[in-house]
Parts: structure tokens; sequence; C-alpha cells
């Protein structure tokens, strides 16, 4: 039982370690050890596979000059066996004849480690280098090997400071083997080369590497140089100074994209500082409106004797501004609650031309009060999914807006239509009316909130300058579109658009 907990708490020791380890905070340092390691890596394994391909390489050689200096031997005693064969035909080779063998081929004075052997793996003839030594007798699986005709290397640690490699090859007459000849040489031309390679590189594998990991971090600092004045430049930009742009080296890199993408970034913060800021402004002007007039009302009314109904008068307008100011504070949670992603709509089979008809009998009484005339110019069946009250408070904000701001005897046409659009189907509601209509200028910013194009006369007309803007919200969150077309003296259209209509 205590044993397992010792050898795990010695294999998170590791761990521990990797997750103490101090990492260095610069980009610079971090790239430039990375660099460092993948190289030491990439370096260690390519020499490794030098010295392994070399040593291959090197013995593979030795081996073929090996057994080429073996079958050259074989062949010069395969001649000499032809011609005892035809000086004696049918005679079979004995002791004698192999001593007589011996004395007629200048085996001895060959340099290398060479031996003849016959069948029985008695050695007949060796070269000098072998008069003081002698190579290993054939076990008996290597001698049936040879005297079946394969050609075998072997190596002998045993013959002096560096191991012998040592070839056998038959000797063939017809399909018979009568002898097999041994060559041996020593690998110490092969080991001196390969030392030479290792200090080779062992001295040029650690100068590679420093001076690769010197040029990396001269680079990575080159490369990141442009990040760092951008850093500067960028740490030098205030909610006050939005208007600064960092200045890429080049455009059509990494860096310059990453450039031209916080340029973006910087230009959407400045223009949402410039609405928060003139958001800020407008809302405290719209409220300080109605709590002066408030205020005013209430002052005078304490200040001064007034009869009873003077005061019933006071009281509503008190009353009038107090709603007003409820008008714009809900609309502005709202507005806030939707910037959040806090409301939810509903998607539900909509009936648009019902709720055409709802906000028709909602705004009715007060286009006939200001003696406007209202009338549904088309209306067809439409159905698409989505939040009915939400798209109610569409239609009868564009219908109050049209009612407000067209004169007495004008006109307000509400219209609903099914077409293709594209490949799909759109409904379309218009609300148009007959009023003084919009001068251009004034048009790319119909929707802002609190804009109005006329500031005097909306207060008077009572609206909050959000109408619009929620409009366009609930349009957009049924994933359709809000368009205004408009020419002076001629009137206004308001166009909503919405997807999947059956």
């Amino acid at each position: 039982m205590g044993v397992a907990p010792s050898i795990a708490g010695r294999l998170q020791l590791p761990r521990q370690l990797l997750r103490d380890w101090p990492r260095p905070r610069s980009l610079r340092a971090q790239l430039a050890l990375w660099h460092g390691g993948l190289l030491a890596i990439t370096l260690l394994l390519l020499a490794a596979f030098t010295y392994v391909l070399l040593r291959q390489f090197l013995n593979s050689r030795a081996d073929t000059a090996l057994a080429e200096y073996a079958e050259t031997t074989a062949k010069i005693i395969v001649a000499d066996l032809l011609r005892f064969q035809q000086q004696f035909p049918g005679k079979e080779i004995g002791p004698a004849e192999e001593a007589r063998f011996v004395d007629n081929n200048d085996v001895q004075s060959w340099g290398r480690y060479v031996q003849v052997i016959n069948r029985r793996g008695e050695v007949v003839a060796r070269s000098d280098a072998l008069r003081t030594k002698h190579l290993p007798r054939l076990r008996d699986d290597a001698l049936l090997r040879g005297l079946r005709g394969e050609t075998f290397f072997t190596t002998e640690t045993e013959l002096g400071e560096y191991p012998v490699r040592i070839v056998t090859v038959p000797i063939m007459i017809g399909n018979r083997v009568p002898y097999l000849v041994q060559v041996g040489a020593s690998v110490e031309g092969v080991e001196a080369a390969l030392k030479r390679a290792s200090v080779i590189l062992l001295v040029l594998t650690p100068s590679v590497f420093v001076i690769a990991l010197v040029g990396g971090w001269w680079l990575v600092g080159r490369a990141l140089k442009p990040v760092d004045d951008m850093t500067r430049a960028a740490l030098s930009i205030e909610s006050k100074r939005l208007d600064v742009r960092l200045v890429p080296p080049r455009t059509d890199d990494e860096i310059g994209r990453l450039a031209s993408a916080l340029n973006e970034m910087i230009a959407r913060l400045d223009k949402s500082f410039r609405q928060i800021e003139r958001f800020t402004a407008d809302a405290s002007h719209e409220l300080k409106t109605p709590l002066t007039a408030i205020r005013g009302e209430a002052e005078v009314a304490l200040m001064s004797d007034l009869t009873s109904e003077e005061y019933r008068r006071a009281l509503r307008s008190i009353l009038e501004e107090t709603e007003r100011l409820t008008e714009i504070v809900n609309n502005l949670l709202l507005l806030s609650r939707a910037d959040a992603n806090q409301v939810t709509l509903k998607q539900e089979p909509v009936a648009l031309d019902t709720l055409v008809m709802q906000a028709y009998e909602r705004v009715e009484p007060l286009a006939r009060r200001k003696r406007i005339t209202l009338d549904i110019e088309n209306l067809e069946e439409v159905s698409l999914r989505g939040d009915a009250l939400w798209l109610l408070q569409l239609l009868t904000n564009l219908l109050n807006n049209a009612i407000n701001y067209t004169p007495e005897g004008g006109g307000v046409f509400l219209s609903l239509r099914c077409e293709y659009v594209g490949t799909s189907r759109r409904a379309l509601m218009q609300v148009r009316d007959t009023g003084p209509g919009i001068p251009p200028e004034h048009l790319p910013h119909i929707f802002d909130r609190f804009y109005r194009v006329d500031p005097g006369r909306s207060r008077d007309l009572g609206g909050s300058g959000l109408g619009l803007n929620i409009a366009r919200w609930i349009a957009e969150a049924h994933n359709g579109q809000i368009r205004v077309a408009s020419e002076i003296g001629r009137g206004t259209t308001f166009t909503v658009e919405l997807p999947v209509c059956a």
C-alpha cells in the first residue's frame, strides 16, 4: 500500500517541475527558445542519421571490397583445381594432393587474412598474416551453409584491437563445393573514418546550433519590431484620441493584416464612443426637458395662489410630462436590454395581415383626432414565424411617426404584400404618408437614437426620438430590414422587409 503512493508521487514530480518552471514573458524569448529546442532536436537527429548512414555505407563498401577480393581468390583456386583435373582426369584430391596444391599456389604471400578450407572444415592453406593468428573454426551450421553454395559474413573480435570482418565464399566446380575461401580484414579503417566523422559532427552540430540560435534571435527581433512599434502606438491611443491609426510597415503580410484589423477595431471603438457620447448627451437633454417642465409647473403651483381648475391644469401638465419621461425611460431600458441580447423573441406562426388590422385599429383614433386619412391600400394574407407583440410594436411606431408628421388633411397609407426577392419570398410592409418629407442629408441618420430632423417640432409632438430606432431593432431581430425613401413636399415611405413568408 505504501509503494503505489510513492511511485505516483515520483511520477507527479516532473509534471510539477514543468508547471512551476519559470517561463519567459517575452514573445521573442519564447520564440527563440522554441526555435532553439526544435533546432537542437533536428540537429541531433540529423547528426545521428548521418552517422548511421555513414556507418552503413562504409561497412557496405568494406564488405563489397572484401567479397570482391574473396571472389578473385576463389577464381584463382578454381583455375588451379581445373588444371589439376586436366592433368589427372578422374583422380580425387586427397591430403597429399592438397599439400601439393598448397605448394603450387602462392597462398602464403597474400597480405590479408586468407585461408582455404576443405569440405571437412580443415584448413589447407593460409596467408602469411595467419602464421601467428588463426581464424576461428567454422561451426557445423556455417560449414553446411558454405557447402550449399552460400556466401556469408561474420565478425571476429578476438584477433586484435579492432574487429575483423570475415567473408566465406564457396569454390564452385560444377555443382560441387570442394573448398571454401575465407578472407578477413580489419575494420580499423572504417572505425577510424567513423571516429573522424564523429569528431566533425560533434564540432559542427553545436557550432551550427549556436549560429542558428543567434541568427534566429536576431531574425525574431527584426520580425517583431513592427509589432513593438504598433504596441507603443496602441498604448498611446486613449478614448479621447481614437482618431489615431496604426501605420503598418507593409500591407501584404500578416503584420499588415493585423494592423488593418486593429485599425478597423479602433474605428469601430471610435464610432461606438462617439455614439455613446452623443447618446449620453441626447438622453440627458431628453430627460432634462420633462424634468424642467415638471419642476416649473410645480414651482408655479407652489408660489401662486391658484384656483382648483388651475391646480388641476398644472397637475395634468405634470402628469403628461411624467408619462413622457416614463416613455423615454422605458424605451431606453428596452434598447439597453436589446444591446445586451437580453430580449428573447418568440418564434411562432404570425399572420401579418391580422397584425396590420390590429395596428390600424390602434392608431385610427389618433388619426381621426388629427383629421388625417388612414387607409389600407393593399392587404394580402401573409404568414411568417416571429413575435407578434414586437411586430405589432414595429407597425405602431411607424404609424404613429407617420401620423405625427403628417399635417391636418393629409393621409397615411398602409399596405402588406408578399413578393419574391431573389430566390426567396419576402413580406413587404409599407407605411406611406403625405407629409413634408425628409431632407436627403437626414435620411442616413433617421434611425439613430434621439435623432430629430426638427428637434423643436418633434418635442412638441411628444416624440422621444427612439421609436424608429426600436422599429429597426425589431426588424433586424426578425432577420429583416427597414428602409426609408422620402421626397420633399410629397411624403415619406417606410418599407419593412421580412423573410420566410407563406
